[in-house]
């Protein structure tokens, strides 16, 4: 059953026991800072769905999400956390709790991140804590930064021989606890091969490398005969099972032609199989890396693991720069594919920039007509060379091109040709999104000095002009220029930024290299990762400016 917590001093809390000096020690300290300044910033009505209406009451949601802002804020293990709740008296002030209150079972935290993982809990937190924080600090959001950063969760990087066997051991490991009358079925080349009687994996693991493509030819036929043994059983249901036949269908293809075992193979005698094992370049990057997280994919150059997005504030004015979005995304995956994403993401919590910084993959002239239709510029550097010149009439002047004609495509205003003549109409082209088709007075045209240099072509049905503007190629125009004269490097400057936040995030928080699996925990830990971060420098950045007042204040007395 939900409820809210009583935000109650009582005279039992360890402040009250204290000498007057280390009640002024507390004040000054980080501790005072998150229990006044941080914690109401937790809106516990917004969890209330995560608990049915009966039952026994909830450990407070303030307390536990305060708690795990805390254990993030440090990178710290459940058992490391835990102890800190029991005896760090800090932490006690923190969360305005007694020394009786100061107490969780790891039980019930794994309950509330469960329930959090389901209901999308710490995505909630996220944004509503990022969003009262900007308010509180006057957090200008106009212009922002984006980038991604490459990280992993809690597996062993396995070769390719190393994923057949452990992936075939996970199975037969399972198979063996959950249906050991089916176990017996397998025969005895198969266990040998890849489980040991504890469990543990087999000699294959410790291969040599001139051995592993005949160990692989191996595991691929042993793949095919398991699939084959269990197919139709209880035993196909399994989850494990079911990542060995993903794992045979993106590795192994089945041949007209059986594949016969050498008279030195460990299979020899078991019989021949049609089986082929694929070659390197005709497996994709999105394919199994790993039983143990099989959402886990590959980039050739970032290696396994995810990508997250990760965009924050960047404006002179700010007294800090907060974290407002972060997406875990595949790692195979491109950042082109994810820039319109995290503008929506941005703009359905009301933090949507008027610039945002990004650079040369997220920000491709696709993209950034996409963001300009939401009312983003994207500032970025332009892909490729660019395009030819155009060539000079016989008067010598230089016809128009796209960029030439001003086009808001928010369509709060009329556009207008490069004399300054306001479109009458402004239509989307029939055939193409990449173009925008402008209806020009037949009148204002037939009377503009600049008409052959413009050249609009006649439109049958109404005799006005209408012409075809390339909104892709005016953008990666209209942003060479912006290179060319200088004016862009000043704006691009501050995405440089962006890696120091990404740096604090995995070595401060953690984020490098998590302690779950799994994309939904990933995510999970992603969201409470970023709160942190945020709430320690919405903390560091009060406790400075009391320090600055403080110090203004020594200095004006000692004048």
């Amino acid at each position: 059953m939900f409820h809210k917590r009583v935000n109650q001093s009582s005279m039992f809390e360890p402040w009250y026991s204290l000498s007057p000096e280390k009640q002024r020690r507390l004040e000054r300290s980080w501790a005072d800072l998150f229990r006044t300044k941080a914690l109401p910033l937790i809106e516990e009505g917004l969890f209330a769905g995560m608990y049915s209406d009966t039952g026994r009451p909830n450990a407070p949601v303030q307390t536990l999400i305060g708690f795990l802002i805390l254990k993030e804020m440090g990178d710290l293990t459940y058992r490391e956390a835990l102890d800190q709740l029991e005896f760090n008296m800090q932490w006690h002030h923190a969360l305005q709790l007694t020394a009786d209150q100061a107490h969780f079972p790891q039980k019930t935290v794994h309950n509330f991140l469960e329930r959090l993982q389901e209901q999308d809990g710490a995505k909630i937190a996220f944004q509503s804590i990022t969003h009262r924080i900007v308010e509180a600090l006057g957090i200008k959001t106009v212009r922002q930064r984006v980038d991604s950063t490459h990280i992993m969760s809690n597996f062993a990087m396995l070769t390719r021989l190393g994923l057949f066997c452990e992936t075939m051991r996970v199975f037969l490991k399972a198979l063996g606890m959950e249906h050991p009358r089916l176990f017996d079925r397998v025969p005895e080349g198969p266990r040998r091969r890849y489980l040991k009687e504890n469990g543990d994996s087999t000699r294959y693991e410790d291969a040599r490398s001139s051995d592993g493509p005949r160990r692989i030819s191996v595991c691929g036929r042993d793949i095919y005969r398991l699939l084959g043994l269990f197919s139709g059983t209880a035993a196909a249901k399994m989850e494990q099972y079911q990542l060995l036949q993903r794992l045979f269908s993106e590795q192994c293809v089945v041949a007209q032609e059986d594949s016969r075992p050498e008279d030195d193979d460990d299979d020899a005698g078991e019989g021949s199989v049609p089986v082929r094992l694929k070659e390197p370049k005709e497996i994709s990057s999105d394919t199994l890396q790993t039983p143990h997280d099989p959402d886990v994919t590959y980039s050739g150059h970032k290696g396994k693991g995810y990508e997250v997005q990760v965009c924050e504030t960047t404006h002179e004015d700010n007294a800090v720069e907060i974290i407002t979005e972060v997406r875990v995304t595949k790692s195979c995956g491109s950042d082109a594919n994810e820039t319109m994403p995290t503008i929506e993401s941005l703009k359905d919590c009301g933090l949507q920039p008027e610039e945002l910084i990004a650079d040369t993959t997220f920000g491709c002239a696709k993209n950034a007509v996409a963001a300009e239709r939401l009312g983003t510029e994207l500032v970025s550097p332009v892909a490729g060379n660019s395009g030819a010149e155009p060539e000079a009439t016989e008067q010598g002047a230089t016809p128009f091109t796209d960029v030439d004609f001003a086009i808001d495509l928010t369509c709060q205003s009329p556009a207008k040709c490069p004399a300054g003549h306001e479109a009458i109409r402004q239509d989307a082209h029939p055939q193409t999104d990449r173009k925008i088709r402008l209806t020009f007075s037949r009148e204002a045209c037939d009377n503009c000095p600049m008409f052959r240099l413009c050249c609009p072509k006649a439109n049958v049905k109404d005799e006005n002009y209408v012409v075809d503007v390339d909104l892709e190629a005016a953008n990666r125009e209209l942003r060479r220029r912006s290179e060319s004269d200088g004016s862009f490097r000043k704006r691009y400057a501050a995405r440089a930024g962006i890696e120091a936040t990404n740096s604090e995030l995995k070595r401060a928080h953690g984020l490098g290299r998590l302690r779950v699996r799994g994309r939904r925990r990933v995510e999970l830990f992603a969201y409470l990762k970023a709160t942190a971060c945020n709430v320690k420098r919405m903390v560091n950045a009060i406790h400075a400016r009391i320090a600055q007042n403080v110090d203004a204040e020594t200095v004006s007395v000692g004048a």
